[in-house]
């Protein structure tokens, strides 16, 4: 009963559909897992919305941590181990009553544990998992990782450390699938990866140089330096990355990519690997892919209340073309998955080709290309059409025939997501124009672009407020538009950067039949994109100025990403 409450919950607060209940439901009948999980599991809710219903359905209190003051009277209560392996925090006490927040809300043996530890009534409210772990980071001192409250930064340091001494003695270390299974290298390679899960990265470097092999981490969009590893290692720490993303570890002269699958807490984390073979050997780089974070709430992206509400009036027609542009790392697939999980529906059909499938979607079929066997997105899409879908994603269009046979899908029915690499949202059009496909075939099929950048999140925990620099006012032509801004100064949460994620900046064109008439005459950029600009569209550096205004990211975020002349 408790579990069909909680969905009910979810369809009545229009987090999902009555269609995605069911399924949770019939999913639930095979699997007996808990409803929650299942449907956190399939992408129709987050861990938050899930959290919140739970507590609502319980009748507890559901608090934010941001404006929460934890005191040093508090943390001696719950000690940073307690808090780190259950989840826990203390946020109040009175009356002999400690307060805890937890996203972990039915944990009765954590409550009663705490009890008896501390001598006083434990009182529980909900949380989420992220303003947890930001929270206790900042109060405890140590980075704490979101994906399950395992060992601290520097313990993990450590532990690399260890291993890394442990393998040294062991003398020489071969290249044989057996150094690859070796205990020892089994554990570096696991700790490598629990470090870049811990410090949210997206991104692991093992790079080989003369002297040493050199171990980088990609957080916020900027590498920083990880553990340094002995030369000897090379070759045994190459193969068992190899052996654990099924690559050929007999071949060395040519890239190699391959992906693994792992668990980690109650996360599912996807990584695709590839080695490259390079001056000092090969480089191995892992994409670590969290499906919380790639499919989310188009509201959590960082649209504008007017954009947010225009691209979801687009992605709600029936047909027609829709266009996402950026460089690479601008955030496009998790704003296109997020738009595709928004509109997943047993009502209707989707499919995609991609290259690569960045993460595997419920309900929604996906396809992988493959030149070397004649699969390519053209292909692939000319394939799609005799599978009746209602709605098609193709990864990226890169030739006429992807961009004709996209069109044609368009304005016979489909819904068609793809992506382009321009640097505004005008420069779309000329792009389909350059690719052959005909002006009225644009004007027609073409629903909206949106461009986007991503940019590095102020960190809340050491944010204060600045003058803002004249000369980068200057440079971005905001003269007189901006007297305050704000920047991190560096604290433990954030690494000492300053800034903890990142927020997307978005450029949207609608078009309308002013705009279609424009394309139709082939004009030029500057024509459409000043109509597009009195119809209300904001340029990136518009966007940009706002996050800036109200706190999110920096003047020198925006400036590094936006163009001088948008």
């Amino acid at each position: 009963m408790v579990r069909t409450r909680l969905g009910e919950r979810l369809v009545k607060e229009g987090l999902i559909t009555p269609a995605q209940l069911e399924m949770a439901l019939k999913e639930q009948e095979r699997t007996c897992e808990l409803l929650g999980e299942i449907i956190y599991r399939l992408g129709f809710a987050t861990k938050e919305a899930i959290t919140k219903a739970l507590a609502a359905e319980a009748g507890m209190e559901f608090v934010s941590l941001k404006e929460v003051t934890i005191s040093e009277n508090l943390k001696r209560l719950v000690s940073k181990e307690f808090a780190r392996k259950h989840k826990v925090i203390p946020i109040g006490f009175s009356n002999g009553v400690l307060k805890i927040a937890t996203p972990n809300i039915f944990a009765i043996k954590t409550i009663d544990e705490l009890q008896n530890t501390t001598g006083h009534f434990v009182e529980v409210v909900a949380t989420s998992e992220e303003e947890l772990f930001q929270t206790l980071n900042h109060c405890y001192g140590n980075a704490i990782s979101r994906v399950e409250c395992g060992p601290a930064e520097g313990i993990l340091e450590a532990e690399i450390e260890e291993t890394i001494q442990k393998l040294e003695k062991e003398g020489d270390v071969g290249n044989t699938a057996e150094a690859g299974t070796a205990p020892p290298m089994v554990k570096l390679m696991d700790l490598l990866i629990a470090y870049a899960i811990q410090s949210e990265a997206t991104d692991l470097h093992i790079e080989p140089e003369e002297n040493l092999i050199r171990t980088r981490y990609r957080i916020d969009g900027v590498l920083q330096q990880g553990p340094a590893l002995p030369k000897r290692l090379q070759s045994a720490i190459t193969v068992r990355a190899k052996i654990m993303s099924g690559m050929n570890i007999s071949e060395t002269r040519i890239p190699q990519d391959g992906r693994i699958k792992t668990t980690v807490g109650d996360k599912i984390i996807d990584i695709r690997v590839n080695s490259f073979p390079t001056a000092f050997g090969e480089t191995v780089a892992m994409r670590l892919l969290d499906k919380e974070k790639l499919i989310r709430g188009l509201e959590s992206l960082g649209f504008s209340p007017a954009n947010l509400e225009k691209f979801e009036e687009a992605i709600s027609n029936p047909y027609g073309i829709i266009l996402v542009t950026g460089p690479t790392g601008s955030g496009k697939t998790t704003t296109l998955y997020s738009a595709l999980a928004c509109l997943s529906s047993l009502e209707r059909k989707i499919i995609t080709v991609e290259d690569p499938i960045e993460y595997e979607l419920p309900i929604i079929r996906q396809s992988q290309v493959n030149p070397k066997a004649g699969f390519t997105f053209a292909a692939g899409l000319r394939a799609i059409l005799r599978q009746d879908p209602n709605i098609i994603f193709v990864g990226e269009i890169r030739d006429g025939e992807t961009a004709d046979i996209a069109v044609q899908s368009a304005l016979t029915g489909h819904l068609v997501f793809s992506t382009l690499h321009t640097n505004d949202a005008v420069g779309a059009i000329p792009r389909l124009l350059d690719l052959g496909v005909e002006p009225f075939l644009v004007a027609s099929a073409l629903i909206s672009v949106l461009a986007q950048r991503l940019v590095r999140v102020i960190c809340k925990q050491c944010k204060e407020e600045i003058s803002p620099d004249p000369l980068r006012l200057k440079n971005l032509g905001w003269d007189g538009q901006l007297t305050t801004c704000y920047k991190g100064k560096g604290c433990p949460a954030c690494r000492n950067t300053g800034h903890k994620g990142r927020v997307g900046l978005y450029e949207l064109l609608t078009v309308t039949p002013e705009l279609s008439e424009l394309i139709e005459k082939r004009a030029n950029n500057n024509t459409i994109r000043s109509l597009a600009l009195n119809q209300g569209m904001k340029t990136l550096k518009d966007d940009g100025l706002e996050k800036v205004k109200l706190g999110v990211t920096t003047l020198e975020e925006v400036q590094k990403v936006v163009m001088r002349r948008s």
